[in-house]
């Protein structure tokens, strides 16, 4: 029987990411695009497609699903029974709830036994077609697939069956389902598997439109397909809904708070690209750094805006307490965070940020801190070039603590002009943002929202769909 989509007045908007509630920047992606969604739409019903369905339901009040049901190293998938055999569909969807209780028992009698791989092969194998029909059930019942924000266009955190095969598999199964699929402000990091590229191709194609959040992340796209081209739009995170009513420094407050946000980055068994020597070299600059800035009387906070990250605390305060004496040691602490919220409250009490994370420095910019960056990869540089913020921005694997201390020092001298200037490129990308939302708004409820010239361009670079030409463009 062929399914026939309904017109209906509420919106069903499913939002697509390998997210598993522990990196805060994709949290705050996702907080941004519930809330400005519900600005256009109040009623628009809104799921997560997401690793870690029922810590992300928490997190953000939506009913969520599971993107994939098979871990690979580094995206790792994860329910309530631990394995992921638990593929209900969220709660609050119309006709959702198809009983797998049958199969999951089946299946956890028969993991006992799996000795040979090609049993595990089809084990494996059995899961994700069971995944496949369920997804499929799912998106059935949804308008509109949104890929949105972070580093989706990457290899590196799953390898080829991670993330590059997920987004093939849920644009084909959205395409054949009637489901409109689009990517904004996607970010592209390593796709370099000539079958990855493939993954992607596939899945930028199916799409009605896409959106990249740096000229960087385009080329990525385009390099993979020349159909792929869509408009450079700032990272979602820009439209994280944040109330800014206090000063970024209070002058004359004693000691200076500096938040210090150090990275695994390279650390065996938390990082894909395991680097034992780049992460001493980090950790020993970083931590004379901290300690230099604890004897000069100033107070240290040490947060992480992704979980891996809160494991390199004990590494840098062991190696801190080495060159300090006990009485400059109680002015270092470190502060737990879950959510966004408890994150945007760390930022606020500080007076200066250093951090490596992309969105640990995009939070802090929206907080109006000044901030300097210890870049690992290509888009943290981007982001401080963009933000004006280029000679605070140091490389990771060959900075030196005395030119962090210089480059801190510069950064404190000028903490009082940075914030105009941060709070003008803000509202810039507030503008963009507010466009593409609009955009996808009246594509959802065609004639509800005047349109803004500003993106008008993002029409040319809609692929068609079928022989829907006029559909496949934008409003």
């Amino acid at each position: 029987m062929k399914f026939v989509r309904t017109s209906r007045s509420v919106s069903r908007i499913a939002l697509l990411t390998p997210y598993d509630g522990g990196n805060l920047g994709d949290g705050a992606i996702q907080e941004a695009l519930i809330s400005n969604f519900r600005r256009f739409d109040p009623q628009s019903w809104i799921c997560g497609i997401t690793l870690n369905p029922e810590r992300t339901a928490t997190l953000h009040s939506i009913p969520c699903y599971l993107l994939a049901v098979n871990s690979r190293p580094h995206y790792t998938v994860k329910t309530r029974s631990g394995p992921a055999d638990s593929l209900d569909l969220p709660k609050g969807l119309p006709g959702g709830g198809v009983s797998g209780d049958f199969f999951s028992r089946w299946m956890g009698r028969a993991r006992s036994s799996l000795l040979l791989k090609p049993i595990k092969f089809l084990f494996r194998f059995m899961k994700e077609i069971r995944h496949v029909f369920r997804s499929y059930y799912l998106l059935r019942r949804i308008d509109l697939l949104l890929v949105a924000g972070g580093g989706q266009l990457d290899e590196e955190w799953g390898g080829i069956w991670g993330h590059p095969y997920a987004l093939m598999k849920w644009s084909i199964l959205a395409r054949v389902a009637g489901t409109e699929i689009a990517f904004l402000s996607v970010g592209g990091c390593r796709i370099e598997s000539r079958i990855s590229r493939q993954f992607v191709k596939v899945a930028l194609y199916l799409a009605y439109y896409r959106s990249y959040r740096d000229e960087g992340s385009r080329q990525i796209a385009l390099g993979i397909s020349r159909n792929a081209d869509g408009p450079v739009v700032p990272d979602l995170a820009f439209s994280f809904p944040l109330t800014r009513n206090q000063p970024v420094m209070e002058s004359g407050r004693k000691p200076i708070r500096v938040g210090v946000s150090p990275i695994a980055f390279a650390r065996p068994g938390l990082w894909p690209m395991e680097r034992i020597a780049i992460y001493t070299r980090y950790m020993t600059e970083l931590s004379a750094f901290v300690a230099s800035l604890l004897q000069s009387g100033m107070s240290v906070m040490l947060f992480s805006s992704s979980t891996p990250d809160d494991q390199t605390f004990q590494d840098l305060r062991d190696r801190v307490s080495s060159q300090i004496e006990k009485g400059d040691l109680v002015r270092l602490s470190s502060r737990d965070v879950v959510t966004v919220g408890e994150l945007v409250e760390v930022l606020r009490s500080v007076d200066l940020v250093v951090a490596s994370r992309l969105h640990g420095l995009l939070l802090s910019f929206l907080t109006g801190k000044p901030s300097l960056g210890i870049s690992y990869d290509r888009k943290v540089q981007r982001l401080m070039e963009d933000m004006d913020q280029a000679s605070y921005c140091l490389d990771i694997r060959s900075f030196t603590c005395r030119e962090l201390l210089d480059a801190f020092l510069d950064l404190q001298t000028k903490a009082g002009l940075i914030p105009q200037k941060l709070a003008d490129i803000r509202h810039r990308y507030e503008i963009l943002l507010e466009n593409q939302y609009r955009l996808i708004a009246e594509r959802l409820s065609p004639g509800s929202y005047g349109l803004n010239p500003l993106c008008s361009p993002a029409a040319s670079s809609a692929p068609a769909r079928g022989s829907d030409s006029d559909a496949a463009r934008l409003p």
